[in-house]
C-alpha cells in the first residue's frame, strides 16, 4: 500500500511538472497575471499602511491638558499615577510652574520685556495627557476628560473637541476605503487568476475525462493542478517583487517629495518577500481549486 501511495504521489508530481513544461505559454501567462495582480495589491497595501501610520501620528495631537491648582495637595508623582490609572490614558507628562515659565521665556526670546514687572510666576503646573488610539473617538475622549475633571486637584481641562471629531471621521473614512478597495482587489485578482487557470484545465479536458472514466477521484484529478498552482504562485510572487521594485523606482522620481512617504516600504523586506510568495501560492492554489470545481461540476 505504501508503494502504491508513493507511486501515486510520484505520478501526480511528474504529471504537474510535465504539464507546466508542455503548457509554457499558459504557465507564463498565469504567472505574469498573478505577478501583476499581487504587485498592484501590494502597492495598495503600501499606500494604505503608510497613510494609516501618518493619520495615527496625527492622533498624538489629540492631547488633553489638565491644569493643576496652585496648592493641589498630592505630589506630582501621585497625580501622574492617578491619571495613568484612568481608562484610555496612554501617557501623562508633568510640566511644573517653573518649567512652563522657562518655556515661555524661550518662546519670547528677543521680547523678554513683556515679562518685566511680573513679580510671581503666573503660569500653572499642568499635565499633557495622551490617549490610546481607540479613545480618539469624541464620545470616548470626552469620558476620559470628565474623569480627569473629577479630580479635586484639577483646576481646568482643555482639549480640542473639534479636532477629535474631524480626526475620528477621517480615520473611519480611511478604514472604510481600505476595506472596500482591498476586498475588491482581492476578488478581482482571484477572478482573473481562476479564469486564466481555467484555460489550462479546458486544454486538458480529454485527459481529465479519461481519468474520471477509469475511476480517478476528484482529489486525484485536482492534485496536479494544485501543484501547478503552487509553482505558478511562487513564480508570480517573485515576478511581483521585480515589478514592484522596478515600478517603484520609476514612479518615485515623478511623485512630489511630500507624497513619497506613501510609497516607502512599511514592512521588513524579508517578511514582505515571504508574505508575497505565500500570497502567490495561496492565490494560485485557490484559483486552481475554483477552476477545477467549476469544471468537475459541469
Amino acid at each position: 500500500m505504501a508503494g502504491t501511495g508513493s507511486a501515486n504521489i510520484f505520478y501526480v508530481v511528474s504529471d504537474a511538472l510535465s504539464s507546466l513544461r508542455e503548457n509554457k505559454g499558459t504557465t507564463v501567462l498565469t504567472s505574469f497575471t498573478l505577478g501583476f495582480s499581487l504587485a498592484i495589491f501590494s502597492l495598495f497595501a503600501f499606500v494604505i499602511t503608510n497613510l494609516n501610520a501618518v493619520v495615527k501620528s496625527w492622533g498624538d495631537r489629540t492631547q488633553v491638558i489638565a491644569y493643576v491648582k496652585n496648592d493641589p495637595g498630592p505630589s506630582p508623582e501621585a497625580m501622574k499615577e492617578r491619571i495613568l490609572r484612568m481608562e484610555g490614558v496612554r501617557s501623562a507628562d508633568f510640566t511644573s510652574k517653573e518649567k512652563a515659565l522657562n518655556e515661555l521665556r524661550l518662546e519670547l526670546k528677543g521680547h523678554e520685556g513683556i515679562l518685566e514687572g511680573v513679580d510671581s510666576n503666573p503660569l500653572p503646573a499642568s499635565f499633557e495627557i495622551r490617549v490610546h488610539d481607540e479613545y480618539i473617538e469624541p464620545a470616548r475622549l470626552e469620558s476620559v476628560v470628565k474623569g480627569i475633571e473629577a479630580e479635586a486637584w484639577v483646576e481646568e481641562v482643555q482639549y480640542s473637541k473639534e479636532w477629535a471629531e474631524k480626526l475620528a471621521s477621517f480615520l473611519r473614512f480611511v478604514k472604510l476605503v481600505a476595506a472596500g478597495t482591498g476586498a475588491f482587489l482581492a476578488a478581482a485578482t482571484l477572478f482573473i487568476i481562476s479564469n486564466t487557470i481555467r484555460l489550462a484545465v479546458y486544454a486538458r479536458k480529454d485527459e481529465i475525462e479519461i481519468m474520471k472514466l477509469v475511476g480517478a477521484s476528484d482529489m486525484y484529478v485536482k492534485a496536479p493542478f494544485v501543484i501547478e498552482g503552487v509553482v505558478q504562485g511562487v513564480l508570480g510572487g517573485l515576478l511581483a517583487m521585480g515589478i514592484l521594485a522596478t515600478g517603484r523606482a520609476a514612479i518615485m522620481g515623478q511623485v512630489p517629495a511630500y507624497l513619497r512617504f506613501a510609497l516607502e516600504m512599511p514592512y521588513p523586506v524579508p517578511v514582505f518577500m515571504a508574505v508575497l510568495a505565500a500570497s502567490g501560492v495561496v492565490m494560485g492554489v485557490a484559483g486552481s481549486l475554483i477552476s477545477m470545481n467549476r469544471f468537475l461540476k459541469v
